[in-house]
């Protein structure tokens, strides 16, 4: 802790971050005249050792490479840290360790667990009675013998995906036991863990709808309560299950705004969450809304959106349930504003860009903020890496879903992107 200006001590939040989170500068701006900050990175990550200097102006810099819970936990003592917070998965179980140990509001270790771990979360799920998909791990190892008996009791088509991961990297979808074996020898000898699981088909009702027919619900937790801020609706993804486009507030009615909330809530109490910022994934399926999956974190340029839509800060609430701050916000928040985030994935094709051609013309349209390229022209991508691969982010808003589904129209026509030496 330090002392701000009229003499009282400035608490401290410990910040978990690493590559593709929140901007520094947004977390700092939201920590401005509510606490300091104690950065924890892993600069084992090339990325991540290279923004040390940049963290280092917002505050200290904890490095977690080759460090244990214990020795972090005592790194964050040594500097007076009365908060936790984390904007990621990695190392989120060995955080929740520091904060047990700090006595500091954050997910238990074990709620860690389920939310960073794919196959246990449909355990923990299904015990509390929440239908999920039957789920079986597929471990590290040669795929005939790893995939084996699991094959045989799958419904196909069915889910291949990492067991603990995010953004869609590495994820697929599985037309019989023989394209699963191909897809797993596709990642080689190394790859991580899998797990396989039923999918979960579309609810025929949402069939001609321009959107997808799932969302995430965006809550936080303090002290147990549970407050729903938003609905993030998403456009139908690209191959993979990549993401194309999200916005809020969704454009659902009523009845499936409250099927999707009643499910997310009994979800977060089956986890045993009681404080942090959530990002559940929600499928509307023929039996009903079912979880995909609960992220124990704020979900990719939520913040952003949600700013935009409501003008709430999302990251003011996570720094204030870090400290233990009483959270409560009736939701979901009225909107003033449709707010959007934009992708241009790649083709499911792995390929060097060669132009990005279009770019001037989407900067006028009206609502559009920010472009972001992603991956430059020369950029060798690799579609499998899922959502984060994408080739560039619009953000921005519309006066309403007519005028979103309009300007998504001309991000598309306007958008052109030349692929040189694609590999299937």
């Amino acid at each position: 802790m330090t002392a701000s200006d009229d003499g009282h001590a400035t608490p401290l939040v410990a910040v978990g971050y690493g590559p593709r989170c929140v901007p520094v500068m947004a977390i700092a701006e939201a920590a401005a005249g509510l606490c300091d900050l104690l950065w924890l990175v892993d600069t084992g990550l090339d990325e991540m050792a290279a923004m040390s200097g940049l963290l280092e102006r917002f505050g200290p810099v904890v490095d977690l490479s080759c460090r244990d819970a214990t020795e972090i936990a005592s790194a964050c003592a040594d500097h007076g840290a009365s908060g936790m917070v984390t904007y990621l998965d990695a190392r989120m179980v060995d955080l929740a360790i520091v904060a047990d140990a700090l006595d500091l509001p954050f997910h238990s270790p074990s709620t860690a667990a389920a939310l960073v771990d794919k196959a246990l979360q449909r355990e923990r799920l299904r015990a509390a009675g929440l239908p999920v998909p039957t789920c079986a791990v597929v471990p590290s190892g040669p795929t005939g013998s790893s995939l084996g008996a699991r094959a045989e009791t799958m419904s196909w088509p069915a889910v291949l995906k990492p067991r603990s991961a995010q953004g869609s990297r590495h994820t697929f979808l599985a037309t019989d036991p023989d394209h699963a074996r191909s897809l797993l020898d596709s990642l080689g000898p190394g790859r991580e863990e899998m797990v396989l699981e039923e999918y979960l088909p579309d609810d025929p009702r949402r069939s001609r709808l321009p959107y997808a027919a799932y969302l995430s619900v965006e809550s936080v937790v303090s002290s147990g309560a549970v407050s729903h801020l938003a609905l993030t609706g998403r456009f139908p993804p690209a191959e993979s299950f990549r993401e194309t486009g999200f916005f809020i507030p969704a454009a659902v009615g009523p009845s499936d705004q409250v099927a999707a909330l009643e499910v997310t809530s009994q979800a977060i109490q089956a986890l045993g969450v009681t404080d942090g910022c959530l990002h559940t994934e929600v499928k509307f399926t023929p039996e009903g809304a079912r979880i995909i999956e609960v992220n124990g974190r704020m979900g990719g340029g939520i913040h952003e959106m949600l700013a935009r839509a409501t003008g709430i800060s999302l990251l003011d609430a996570t720094l204030r349930v870090a400290l233990g701050e009483p959270v409560r916000i009736d939701g979901p928040v009225a909107t003033t504003r449709v707010a959007f985030r934009f992708f241009l994935q790649p083709p499911p094709v792995s390929a060097v860009i060669r132009e990005i051609a279009g770019i001037d013309a989407i900067t006028d349209l009206p609502g559009v903020d920010t472009v972001s390229i992603h991956q430059p022209p020369g950029a060798d991508l690799d579609w499998r890496d899922g959502s984060r691969n994408h080739v560039l982010a619009v953000l921005g808003s519309a006066r309403d879903h007519s005028a979103l589904l309009e300007t998504d129209r001309l991000l598309r026509d306007a958008l052109t992107v030349t692929f040189a030496d694609r590999s299937g």
